[in-house]
């Protein structure tokens, strides 16, 4: 593998690159979770409030179409009425017949009744007929007026004990026979069957509104509401609105502490509202059962892939000693603790190179510990061992931080002194010499001293590779100890 390449397979396989891929990968794991969770739920409701509206719109239809059979039994009873001004309702067969037949056709849903000047009920139907009893004092009857429009009451019992009915007034333009409106009742339980059959279970609800936002049926069925205001005013001002469909989110609806999704919508030439509800956490429920599975399933990942970091970083980390220790031990002689031949060289290579980029200069000190045969051979490997130990820790204390000192051969140390010319490196090389002949190694033989012969060589241009420079120190060398040993020598 070249330098190059095991450089970049280095970067990528450095603890930090997997520090950074790892936070990257689980970031955007938990941004893809975090977006598809709030994209899923704004799906969920957005389909439902689609649904919703849907079944508004299929529901106001409904009561359109029933509230315009009320319009024509009421209608057609009207026009009899007026047709006919010297025949007394409550008693003609023809009449009676008219409302049999409507009655007929609408099973018990509606009922068609008269309201006399005093507010008197008059069912046309009942052979035997209790006491009427009186209405006056009931919305319809005084509020409707004698346009021709139909007036929707307030939802209430006819007696005591009895049902609610959702009346719906005709004021008759001419009065006969003491007879002043017709009155259809509708069933508001009819309806909420009805409803109850359409709306979302659990938790849905359809509501039947006046605009003024008062309840007039429901499902399910919730006779505390009927006749009553929306409770806490919801919509109370939208529902004014001549035209209006839209799906809100209540925090509160009709009573109810759950939160409700609520798509409303008008019935169509009435001023009736169609309110239906779903439950906004049953609606949400299968959205939060698929978010439960994304989180353990991005969890699933998360946690086996920080395990396998931390375990990558682990072996990196031993790797990076290893690689360390085998560093340490290819470039430092393992008896002293300095630079090895092989570093040494290579280094010097490198700084014969910068040093002629730079015009720098460069010098080399070669040192050769006098008669070091004779220290291993007549005192032992130890002793000599000993000696070159002490000669390493003598020149380091000599040498700056950015020279390097390394050990070439048995004796033999070489020191490269960066952006220092010859003349100072004599000074250094003198430096050193003297510190070795005080170094002193006391043994069962006596005291053991030595000294060190010095070639000294600087770089120059026309030096070819740092082979040059090593030939002329060691030339150098070889003349200080053919001038007697612990000399300096310089070329």
């Amino acid at each position: 593998m070249s330098k190059g390449s095991g450089k970049h397979l280095e970067d990528w396989a450095s603890p930090r690159t997997v520090i950074v891929l790892t936070l990257l990968f689980i970031a955007l794991l938990w941004s893809a979770v975090a977006f598809w969770v709030v994209s899923a739920r704004e799906e969920r409701i957005a389909t439902t409030g689609e649904a919703l509206q849907r079944m508004t719109h299929a529901v106001a239809d409904q009561t359109r179409r029933q509230f315009r059979l009320v319009n024509v039994f009421l209608a057609t009873s009207a026009q009899w009425l007026e047709a006919n001004p010297g025949r007394d309702a409550r008693t003609d067969p023809a009449f009676r017949k008219l409302i049999a037949g409507f009655r007929s056709a609408a099973g018990v849903t509606i009922g068609i009744r008269l309201l006399a000047a005093d507010g008197s009920v008059v069912d046309v139907l009942d052979e035997t007929p209790p006491p009427p009893p009186s209405v006056a004092d009931r919305d319809y009857f005084s509020d409707a007026t004698n346009d021709g429009t139909l007036f929707i009451g307030r939802p209430a019992r006819v007696q005591p004990g009895q049902g609610f009915v959702l009346p719906v007034a005709l004021r008759l333009t001419a009065p006969t026979h003491g007879l002043t409106m017709l009155l259809a009742e509708i069933d508001p339980a009819k309806l909420s069957e009805v409803y109850d059959m359409q709306r979302r279970k659990p938790g849905g609800s359809i509501t039947l509104l006046r605009r003024d936002g008062m309840v007039l049926a429901r499902a399910p069925d919730d006779v505390q509401l009927l006749g009553q205001p929306l409770p806490g005013g919801v919509l109370a001002g939208e529902l004014l609105a001549p035209q209006l469909s839209n799906v809100v989110l209540l925090e509160e609806a009709e009573g109810s502490q759950q939160r409700q999704l609520v798509s409303y919508s008008p019935v169509p030439d009435w001023p009736l509202v169609v309110m239906v509800a779903a439950d906004y956490e049953q609606l949400l429920a299968p959205w939060l059962k698929q978010t439960l599975w994304v989180v353990l399933l991005a969890l699933g990942i998360t946690l086996p892939l920080a395990v396998v970091a931390y375990r990558s970083l682990r072996l990196l980390q031993v790797l990076a000693n290893r690689d360390a220790e085998l560093q340490h031990l290819a470039t430092t002689d393992r008896l002293t603790g300095v630079s090895s031949r092989h570093h040494f060289v290579e280094s010097l290579e490198n700084e014969l190179l910068r040093a002629h980029r730079s015009q720098s200069p460069l010098t080399i000190l070669l040192f050769d510990i006098d008669f070091f045969k004779r220290i291993n051979d007549g005192y032992g490997h130890a002793i000599g061992d000993r000696a070159l130990i002490a000669f390493a820790e003598v020149a380091r204390d000599c040498l700056r931080g950015m020279d390097l000192l390394g050990r070439l051969g048995a004796g033999e140390f070489a020191i490269l002194l960066r952006n220092t010319d010859v003349s100072d490196a004599v000074v250094v090389a003198e430096r050193v010499r003297e510190g070795i002949a005080r170094i002193s190694i006391p043994t069962e033989n006596g005291t053991v001293q030595f000294t060190a012969s010095v070639g000294a060589s600087q770089a120059n241009a026309s030096d070819q590779s740092f082979d040059d420079v090593l030939k002329r120190a060691a030339k150098a060398l070889y003349d200080a100890k053919a001038g007697g040993h612990d000399h300096l020598a310089v070329i």
